[in-house]
């Protein structure tokens, strides 16, 4: 269509080119969906429908677009239209445990968190050390010993910043160090540097060196209470299901979320948050689902792992019927996913037949979806026990199936060995004393979660394809990678190799070689980015100014 000068006019501010055929829309937050939704039903183009439908009296109409955007979700359904739409929501000062209530979700939407390799968590923000006051914890029984515990932690972080800082500059001073500052493939050192910049630069590398190292030890300290900022862009569907999870959770801080998310995108999408609502019908599964596994496994101790992390790939089971069950019933015990399956295969049929009711549960319509273990069937499937650190790094990827189970301080700690060798381990170990003893204090098995450090250990499971599997590996093995994570997937490929060398060749990006200083080589690269961005910023400068003297 060839629109007159006047609907151009219009149009400008809601579209990159009135005349292109391919363009970016702007200026519609949460209208764009209904849109585009709308103009996969009409004959003309997105920007026809604009004219046409959106804009009244040379402007987008709000009321008229809300209206218009309601009929079409219930027209069209919203479960693809909801995906058309997003946001991007700041989630500031919520605790390390909320976040992964919210990054869980995976599907529709991108976060990104304050990362503790780079950022100390030594200050007091208004007075206070940074973990969650939350009158659920402050104002329960445990209130005080909790309160005790975590200044007692945050203490000991921040007095151990300084040491391990010196700890790492006496393994690397300034003059040993060696650094590709100028980008040229060779490594200098310092003392062979006579410009002042690259000087400038140098020291900034080893001083972010020393910092991501020191980072990088002492984030085991961390317990999953400490505050946070995640910042995410999702799309409307997402926004969806993660409000209903929020609000069906038993931790107060998440629930309290929850609402504070809500109004949040109820003023910027509406539409497509409007049908988030606490899940009854999970909240039925998860408290029936608990109680089974109480009646299957009695104990009430995690089981232990023989090696630290444990990296198991697990076969496919004869009966894949047992298979899907066991991994059920997983994320309810606190056994491993071997043992389950083992369990499984002696059960009684009608026992198998009870887990797989309660677990289906009772679906009042199709957007009663019961959870992951449905997603039971992955090529590479692996059991894990890592640090809770590792777990954090490695849970955002997407194209997987992971499923936890309640974190715990019962599995054990690894202790950075950096810190005994600095001498600091048993000032470590007190903490980690501290927070076993409060977790052993809190009755809630929610709420006991806060208590875990970054060190502890948990236990999970990640199902994926090859593909995924290749992506992930080689991502994390790479040298500025955290040296835990790295330790991990290079187990993960090694396991591959023995059951599937031809896939395991076709991974040639994972690094199996040890990196101490991780970060180092890379800001390096990042120093010499900067300095050729400045030169290319200083001359469109110098082109602008000589222009405007012409």
């Amino acid at each position: 269509m060839i629109f007159s000068e006047e609907e151009k006019k219009l149009l400008d501010s809601y579209v990159t080119s009135t005349d292109a055929n391919v363009f970016a829309v702007r200026g519609m937050q949460g209208m764009v969906g209904a849109a585009y939704a709308r103009y996969s039903r009409a004959q003309g183009g997105f920007r026809e429908i604009l004219l046409k439908e959106f804009i009244k009296e040379g402007n987008i109409d709000p009321k008229h677009a809300d209206q218009l955007i309601e009929r079409i979700l219930i027209a069209y359904g919203d479960d693809s239209v909801g995906e058309l739409e997003g946001a991007h929501v700041s989630f500031e000062q919520i605790s390390m445990l909320a976040t992964k209530e919210i990054e869980d979700r995976r599907i529709g939407g991108s976060p990104i968190e304050q990362s503790t390799r780079y950022v100390f968590y030594d200050q007091k923000d208004n007075g206070h050390w940074r973990f969650l006051h939350h009158p659920s914890l402050m104002e329960a029984p445990f209130g005080k010993q909790y309160h005790d515990t975590m200044e007692h932690i945050f203490k000991t972080y921040a007095s151990l910043v300084e040491p391990m800082k010196e700890y790492f500059g006496n393994l690397k001073s300034l003059g040993d160090a060696e650094y590709d500052i100028n980008g040229d493939g060779a490594k200098e050192r310092y003392r062979d540097l006579s410009d002042e910049k690259q000087q400038k630069a140098f020291k900034l590398t080893y001083n972010i060196d020393l910092r991501t190292k020191a980072c990088d030890t002492l984030r085991a300290l961390l317990p999953l209470a400490t505050l946070t900022n995640v910042g995410i862009f999702g799309n409307g569907r997402f926004y969806q299901h993660v409000i209903s999870h929020m609000l069906t959770s038993d931790i107060p801080e998440v629930s309290e979320i929850a609402q504070k998310t809500l109004a949040a995108t109820t003023q910027v999408i509406p539409q497509y948050v409007r049908r988030a609502k606490r899940n009854d019908y999970m909240k039925k599964i998860k408290r029936e689902m608990f109680a089974l596994a109480t009646e299957i496994f009695e104990s009430s101790e995690p089981e232990g792992a023989k090696q630290m992390p444990e990296v198991k790939l697990l076969a496919s089971m004869k009966n894949f019927d047992n298979q899907v069950i066991a991994a059920m019933i997983f994320p309810y015990t606190n056994v491993s996913l071997t043992t389950m399956r083992k369990k499984v295969a002696t059960l009684p049929e009608a026992q198998k037949a009870e887990i797989f009711s309660k677990y289906i549960g009772d679906r009042k319509n199709r957007r009663d979806r019961p959870g992951r273990a449905l997603e039971e069937g992955y090529p590479l499937t692996f059991e894990l026990v890592t640090n809770w650190g590792v777990y954090k790094d490695l849970m955002r990827h997407r194209m997987n199936t992971q499923q936890r189970q309640l974190f715990t301080t019962k599995i054990g700690f690894q202790m950075p060995s950096e810190l005994g060798q600095a001498g600091l381990a048993g000032r470590v170990s007190e903490c980690v004393e501290r927070a076993d003893k409060l977790f052993d204090a809190v009755e809630n098995p929610e709420l006991k979660q806060y208590a875990v450090l970054h060190g502890h250990y948990v236990r999970w499971s990640l199902g994926m394809n090859a593909r995924e599997a290749m992506h992930l590996i080689e991502l994390r093995s790479t040298p500025q990678g955290h040296a835990q994570y790295r330790l991990l997937v290079q187990k993960m490929h090694r396991e591959i190799e023995k059951k599937y060398p031809k896939l395991a060749s076709a991974m040639k990006f994972v690094d199996h070689a040890e990196y101490f200083w991780a970060r180092g080589d890379s800001e390096a690269r990042q120093r010499v980015k900067e300095e050729a961005l400045e030169k290319t910023s200083s001359r469109i400068e110098h082109k602008a100014n000589k222009t405007t003297a012409l």
